[in-house]
């Protein structure tokens, strides 16, 4: 699940407060902090026995996420089979608290037997074809996040023409279909947990109504996967019956989603963080999928 730290004073009034609210600060204890994803901060403790994960929102996350749309998508997930159980969750604050999978570990990008697995998981999902009130366009994202970005954004080598060219991919990704359905936007392999033959896909932050392919796509850009591995999961998902079409098409959705998190990078680094070099990582590969959708 990642590696224990240290908890700062701060931190453990900040949980404190934050399990009091949710009625379960009585009985806790165990508390530490769980090196975990980019968005939040994660603790685990202990209640009568049980243990348990808190999750708090972290700085800046309150312009990239909708917790009142997280609430509804955890509504018509519950009793599913697709993600853990949810014990609480606050849409007013954002924070969840869930059970701790006691043996589950995520998705090994390196293990193509576990990539299958998850490829085949995100599929059923996809197939169950879930609907909620609100829709992701990575493109009108890409919009959004750039007002909330600094002038900084523009020093990147080629912006403006690598914006123009990937904006130009909505003539590939086309508009909504019959196949939009509930997506989980953010399927990267730390929200894949296995648990023996189980598999949960967790935190649904960003979920919302999309054309599927674009999990696939952002699959692959958290993992950075070039192109030879790109296709390999493509066809894991699509049981070697993926059409070029669509191959370009997620080609597309990886172009504009990792220029997307260029973006979500440069936000977080105006709150103080430091992603510099996962931003550069990212725009690379926005530019480099860009190319291969247009080709």
């Amino acid at each position: 699940m990642g590696e224990n730290k240290p908890l700062h004073n701060k931190e453990t009034a900040i949980v404190k407060q934050a399990l009091e609210i949710a009625g379960m600060l009585e009985g806790a204890y165990g508390i530490r902090k769980i090196d975990a994803g980019m968005t939040n901060h994660l603790y685990f403790f202990m209640r009568n026995e049980k243990k348990y994960l808190i999750r708090i929102p972290g700085e800046g996350t309150e312009y990239l996420v909708n917790r009142q749309q997280e609430v509804e998508v955890y509504k018509m997930l519950e009793g599913r089979g697709i993600t853990e159980k949810i014990l609480y969750i606050n849409a007013e604050n954002g924070v969840k608290i869930t059970e701790f999978l006691e043996d589950a570990h995520v998705c090994n990008i390196e293990d193509w037997d576990e990539v299958r697995s998850c490829m085949q998981h995100l599929r059923q999902f996809h197939e169950m074809k879930l609907h909620v009130g609100h829709e992701f366009n990575v493109y009108q994202k890409i919009e959004e996040y750039e007002k909330c970005c600094g002038a900084e954004i523009r020093g990147l080598d080629d912006y403006e023409n690598t914006r123009r060219r990937i904006m130009d991919l909505q003539r590939i990704t086309g508009r909504k279909t019959q196949e939009y359905c509930l997506c989980h936007i953010d399927p990267i392999t730390d929200n894949f947990m296995v648990e023996g033959n189980r598999i949960y896909l967790i935190d649904w932050e960003y979920a919302a109504m999309c054309d599927p392919h674009i999990d696939i796509a952002m699959f692959c850009i958290y993992s950075e996967l070039n192109k030879e591995k790109t296709d390999r999961v493509i066809e894991v998902y699509f049981d070697n019956r993926c059409t070029e079409p669509e191959r370009k098409k997620i080609y597309a959705y990886m172009s504009a989603s990792a220029f997307l998190w260029v973006l979500w990078a440069e936000i977080k680094n105006s709150s103080g963080e430091n992603y510099q070099d996962y931003q550069k990582r990212q725009y690379e590969i926005a530019k480099e999928f860009c190319g291969y959708s247009e080709g």
